[in-house]
């Protein structure tokens, strides 16, 4: 039971990366000036991806399918998934849509049926990942929770059917920047595609996301991949108390070894994408070492044995899991 996995990076976070305390960047002011077809040859000199994950531009390289395709595919890429940008601007703040502000709703709709658009162009079959970071709530008695549930259902449901033949991904992540997120887990993301029961709607599990709601990821993929819904998987790490999105593997290494089992379990042929945010570390090397630390969990599985870690699983003692991870590693 060989691996199918392929490897992809989030653009977005690979450039100026900036918090709430330095909101120039904590890197060089000349790379603000660095552009799209400048990252994807950077990746490429990494030689350990086969996708990336994009966003469509207004303006630029990246607000023309054509123009990405030649760029991806003269570095031997594809887009592994898009991600409208329904959250980063004043005008989401209230939501996208799920707002109450009927306007507001029907502008995220047209922005992203053109990011459907956008994706059916590209070549890969990209998903359209809907990470709705502004679509929540704040405070007790701010919202009617059956009608912004409702006006969700509702939406999933018609970008689903205005083009069946692209993917739309729902990413849980339980708060930022909202102090409650709508779509919080991967189990609440499940929920939403039983209810808007489209073939072409599933799941983005992000690592971090998992463990900062202090929950299992390989749980989360099992039970994802039970209803055919696991279409797309986000890596990083943090310390579960917020989403710090670091070099992936750099905390855990059982966890994600068991993630890597689960995933070979389900026969899960898609992209993992490295979901990070280097603020202070070069942002190229970071990706580098997130993916050569995957394929080294990847590569577990197989040095363990597939059948011993099932019987591991199915023993359920703790003492033979610590043995068996540590004999396979440090030897």
């Amino acid at each position: 039971m060989s691996s199918k996995i392929k490897y992809s990076a989030i653009l977005g976070s690979l450039g100026q990366t900036c918090d709430r305390f330095m909101k120039c960047g904590y890197k060089d002011p000349e790379l603000d000036k660095v552009e799209f077809p400048d990252v994807v040859k950077s990746l490429e000199k990494m030689q350990v991806l086969q996708g990336v994950d994009l966003y469509q531009a207004p303006s630029g390289p990246l607000s023309d399918p054509d123009t990405v395709n030649q760029i991806l595919t003269e570095s031997g890429f594809v887009a592994s998934s898009v991600l409208p940008l329904v959250f980063g601007e004043r005008r989401w703040q209230k939501g996208s849509i799920s707002a109450a502000d009927k306007s507001v709703r029907d502008e995220a709709m047209r922005l992203i049926k053109q990011n459907i658009d956008f994706n059916a162009k590209l070549v890969g079959n990209p998903s359209v990942n809907l990470w709705l970071g502004q679509d929540g709530f704040d405070y007790p008695l701010q919202t009617n929770y059956t009608k912004q549930w409702n006006d969700l259902i509702n939406a999933v449901r018609e970008l689903a059917d205005y083009n069946p033949n692209i993917k739309l991904t729902l990413e849980g992540k339980i708060r930022e920047p909202r102090n409650r997120c709508l779509v919080d887990t991967t189990m609440t993301a499940l929920l939403i595609c039983m209810e808007v029961d489209r073939e072409n709607v599933g799941v983005a599990i992000d690592t971090g996301h998992v463990f900062y709601a202090q929950q299992n990821v390989a749980q989360n993929v099992e039970v994802a991949a039970r209803y055919g819904k696991l279409f797309m998987v986000h890596a990083n790490d943090n310390y579960n108390l917020w989403d710090d999105d670091l070099i992936v593997g750099s905390l855990r290494l059982t966890e994600y070894i068991e993630m890597f089992y689960s995933l070979r379990k389900v026969n899960y042929d898609g992209f993992i994408s490295v979901d990070i945010f280097p603020y202070r570390e070069d942002q190229y090397d970071a990706t580098r070492q997130s993916v050569l630390n995957m394929k080294k969990y990847d590569e577990a599985i197989d040095r363990i044995g597939f059948d011993k870690l099932s019987d591991v699983v199915e023993n359920g003692d703790p003492c033979e899991m610590v043995r068996v991870v540590r004999e396979a590693i440090f030897r």
